[in-house]
């Protein structure tokens, strides 16, 4: 034997002591896939044929993670030239806040109107009424 051959023992460096190469799911992570997994218990031949099923089509093993879009810097150029930027804005060039499609803004009244045919005690009724004649 050589005697620079390494021949087993306890390597610091070597990838399965390394705290930073562990699978967050537990070894499944590395193909992509999740291993076939035996299940105990079952009926005589199913956990055979489990295990065929679980090797002819493996499950995913990591969910992708969506990516968001990168982040558009205060200092960078516009993306919108031709759009003024008061555009969305009540006031000065462009659209007003009618095309940003936000909620239109009810009144008390308009939201005791709404739900009042479905108390069947008839207090938002009498809470509509009080509501209208104070004008709010």
């Amino acid at each position: 034997m050589a005697g620079n051959e390494n021949s087993g023992g306890m390597r610091p460096t070597a990838p399965q002591n390394s705290p930073m190469n562990v699978s967050a799911t537990g070894g499944n992570g590395q193909s992509g896939t999740q291993g076939a997994t035996y299940i105990p218990g079952l009926p005589y031949g199913e956990g055979q044929a489990t295990m065929q099923q679980q090797q002819a089509a493996p499950m995913q093993g990591q969910t992708p993670t969506p990516s968001m879009p990168d982040i558009t810097p205060l200092t960078a150029p516009t993306a919108r030239p031709s759009e003024p930027v008061t555009t969305g804005m009540d006031f000065g060039p462009g659209a007003g806040s009618e095309v940003l499609n936000l909620p239109q803004q009810r009144s008390l009244s308009q939201i005791l109107a709404s739900i009042v045919d479905l108390d069947p005690t008839g207090d938002t009724r009498d809470l509509y009424d009080f509501v209208v004649s104070r004008g709010l």
